[in-house]
Parts: C-alpha cells; sequence; structure tokens
C-alpha cells in the first residue's frame, strides 16, 4: 500500500509538471463545473419547461448523436493531418456557440440548432484523447490517465448536488437558463487558455508524407483499420454495445428519478456527487494498478457493475438504499471509466492505457475516431427506442437497458487481451 500510494504522488507530480496536461485538466475541470448546472438536467427541462414529450427527447438526442457521429472520423484523420492542436481549438470554439441557441430556445425545434453545433465540437474528441496520451510518460500511462481524471473529475463530486440544490431554489428554468449563461463564459476562456498554452504532439517523420494523394490517403486509412489487432476490435464491439445502452436510458434519468421514485432535484443530483466522491480518488489507485497488472480485469470489474447503474433506480425506491446503491456505481466508475457521468463510453484509466498500448501514435487518432463513429452509427436509434420504451413503460426501459449493457461481459472476458511487452507501440512524446 504505501509502494501504491508513492507511485500515486510521483504520477501527479509527473503528469501535472507537463503543460498540456495542465492547460487541458484546468479548462475541463472549468468545464465541467458550469456544465453541471444545467446538463445533468436537460432532459426534464425539455420535458417540464419545454412540454416536448419522452419521444421527442429522444428524437433530439438522436439528432445530436447524429451530428457528433459526422465529426468524429473526420476529427481522428484531421487530428493526424494537421495536428491535434488545431482541432482541440477548433471544437472547443463551437462550445461557445452552442448554449446560446438553447438559453434562446422556446420550442423543440429551436433547439435542434444548438444540439447539433455542440454535436459539431466532438471533432476534438480523438485530438484531445491523443495529446493526452502522447503528452503522459510512455511507462506509467495507466497512472497518468489515472491522475488526469482525478482532477478533471473533483468537480463532479460537488456539482450534482450543489445544482440539484441549485435548481430547487431557483426553480428548473430559471436555474438551467442561468447555467447556460455561465457555460458560454466558462468556454470562452477554455478556447482561449488552450490556443495559448497547448503544446503540438503530433511528430511529422517525413514532410513528403504529407503531400499523400486522397487516393492514397483513403486506402490508408481502410489499411489502417485492418491491422488493428483483435483486441481493438473487441473493445469496438463493447463501445457499441455499451454505447447503445447507455443511449436508451441516460437521458431518461434524471426524468425518472423526479417523476417516477420521488426524489427532490437535490437528492438526485446528491446520488451523482456520491458516487463522483468514490470513483474520483479510486482514478489514481486504479491507474498505478492497471500499470502493475492487468488492464484486462479492470476492464472486466467496471463492466461488470456497468448495468447495475440504470437498474438501480428501478430495483430502489428508498433514498438511503439508493445512497448504497451509488456507492457500488462510484466503484466501477473508478475502477475501469466507461459511464457518461464519468467521459463518455469509453475512458478510465486501464482503458485508455490498452488503447494507448496496442495503437501507434500515428494512427491513434483514426482509430480514435472510427471507434466514436461507428459506435455512434449503430447506437443512433438508441435514444429513439428509449423514448419510445420510457413512454410507455418508464420501468422496462431500466431493466431493458441493463440487460443490453450485460451482453459486453462476455465479449471482454474471451476477446480482450493485455498486450506482451513487445506488442506495445511507442505513444509519441514522454
Amino acid at each position: 500500500m504505501p509502494s501504491i500510494l508513492s507511485d500515486v504522488s510521483t504520477s501527479l507530480k509527473e503528469v501535472f509538471s507537463n503543460r498540456n496536461i495542465v492547460a487541458i485538466s484546468s479548462t475541463n475541470m472549468l468545464y465541467t463545473i458550469f456544465n453541471g448546472f444545467w446538463e445533468l438536467w436537460w432532459g426534464l427541462y425539455l420535458l417540464e419547461v419545454l412540454n416536448v414529450s419522452p419521444v421527442i427527447i429522444g428524437f433530439l438526442a438522436t439528432i445530436q448523436n447524429t451530428s457528433r457521429i459526422l465529426f468524429q472520423l473526420p476529427g481522428g484523420m484531421l487530428a493526424d493531418r494537421i495536428g491535434r492542436k488545431k482541432v482541440i481549438v477548433l471544437g472547443t470554439a463551437l462550445r461557445v456557440i452552442s448554449p446560446i441557441f438553447l438559453y434562446f430556445a422556446n420550442s423543440w425545434y429551436w433547439v435542434v440548432p444548438g444540439i447539433v453545433v455542440n454535436a459539431c465540437a466532438s471533432i476534438y474528441m480523438p485530438a484531445f484523447n491523443a495529446i493526452i496520451a502522447e503528452s503522459l510518460p510512455q511507462d506509467k500511462k495507466g497512472a497518468g490517465f489515472g491522475a488526469y481524471r482525478f482532477m478533471t473529475g473533483i468537480p463532479g463530486i460537488f456539482m450534482p448536488v450543489v445544482s440539484g440544490y441549485y435548481l430547487d431554489l431557483m426553480g428548473l428554468e430559471r436555474g438551467v437558463k442561468t447555467g447556460l449563461l455561465m457555460f458560454i463564459g466558462a468556454a470562452a476562456i477554455a478556447t482561449i487558455i488552450r490556443q495559448i498554452f497547448l503544446t503540438e504532439t503530433l511528430v511529422t517523420e517525413d514532410a513528403k508524407e504529407e503531400e499523400i494523394t486522397e487516393t492514397e490517403e483513403r486506402v490508408g486509412l481502410i489499411e489502417t483499420f485492418k491491422r488493428q489487432p483483435r483486441t481493438v476490435w473487441a473493445m469496438l464491439a463493447v463501445t457499441i454495445i455499451t454505447g447503445f445502452a447507455m443511449r436508451m436510458t441516460w437521458t431518461f434519468l434524471s426524468i425518472y428519478a423526479v417523476n417516477v421514485v420521488d426524489l427532490t432535484m437535490a437528492q438526485y443530483g446528491m446520488l451523482q456527487s456520491v458516487a463522483m466522491f468514490i470513483s474520483v480518488p479510486l482514478y489514481l489507485v486504479s491507474g498505478v494498478v492497471a500499470d502493475r497488472t492487468s488492464r484486462k480485469n479492470l476492464i472486466l470489474m467496471a463492466r461488470g457493475l456497468g448495468p447495475f447503474d440504470s437498474l438501480s433506480l428501478f430495483l430502489f425506491n428508498d433514498y438511503r438504499k439508493l445512497l448504497g446503491a451509488y456507492s457500488v456505481i462510484g466503484v466501477a466508475q473508478g475502477i475501469g471509466g466507461g459511464r457518461l457521468r464519468t467521459g463518455g463510453f469509453m475512458g478510465g484509466p486501464a482503458w485508455n492505457s490498452l488503447i494507448t498500448d496496442l495503437v501507434p501514435a500515428k494512427d491513434r487518432g483514426k482509430v480514435l475516431g472510427l471507434m466514436g463513429t461507428v459506435s455512434g452509427l449503430l447506437g443512433l436509434p438508441g435514444a429513439m427506442i428509449g423514448g419510445y420504451v420510457y413512454e410507455k413503460n418508464p420501468a422496462l426501459l431500466l431493466i431493458s437497458g441493463s440487460l443490453l449493457e450485460a451482453l459486453a461481459i462476455p465479449i471482454i472476458i474471451f476477446f480482450l487481451k493485455d498486450p506482451r511487452a513487445k506488442e506495445i507501440s511507442p505513444s509519441g512524446l514522454s
């Protein structure tokens, strides 16, 4: 245990001595704080303020997912061609625009431009993940990702309960709109900071490579996908299944908690805060453990507990029991990531480290873009189906989403493999 704590301390010092990690993590923390005043409650806002039906809420989520998909793969290719920094700054700037549309929307028709612009900002996600991986020490990827997740996750500990209490006091409409205004300011500051302080990590081996023709590039892209090891494709399958399940249920969890379980917004916010309070410190420990032992085992533990996330609201109507349930959910997040409240369908120190081990730096943006695009395309019907099922039977949505997510567990058991030392790819900058 003292050795693990020593590694944690060393990892924190090494990771946050890197200028890129400091710039990314500080702006992400800024995002999380002001995003927390509205995003968790957006589905409830649509239902109760704009009078949008669950089916249309699912339709809006589908539009957002479709737009996001269109930019994931091009974003990864662009990041591998012109560099990580330019793509990240562009995507961050788009975050300033989308909340303006959402603020002024008085019907769901006017929500559409806002969610499309917000989804377009996902062009920077492959570049974002790549620049983090390439800025971490080669021999401490898991610990590095864990330290990064720890710092960026700190606002997530207190923001859900703060925002829930804040909305109970201010009212849903006024609270969400004020949160959107604050987020616009935070996104503008983040854009400036990233433009000034980020340093490019993509290294071009030969200037002649930049003169490749479009035809050759298309062939190169296809070949890149073909030559990835089986574990990467197994991870893609896991992302598709869990992503579909979470898209089905996530938008409707706050609605179910408030309208069916009869929780206050402050109570539901507290549940999210409890999960984050447990998971955030575990990022550090799980990152160090991932470097010492098996990344696969940590991913399996996390994804094995994952289906309990949505199912808990169905199983328990008592607030005290839900506090215990969300403690378990926090453990799942902390050891493996992959939940929407902690960064999406992928994510987590063990998961990110395994991707970094297997995929060469020159291909990483394209591969991450592929995973986001393919899982997104196949997951498109999820939110629409979720809205339809919720309108018919809210409890059935939670049960079906949990069962679907559980299908990823056998894939992890039989097809994910930890790479041997000779199979580990160079990560770029150290």
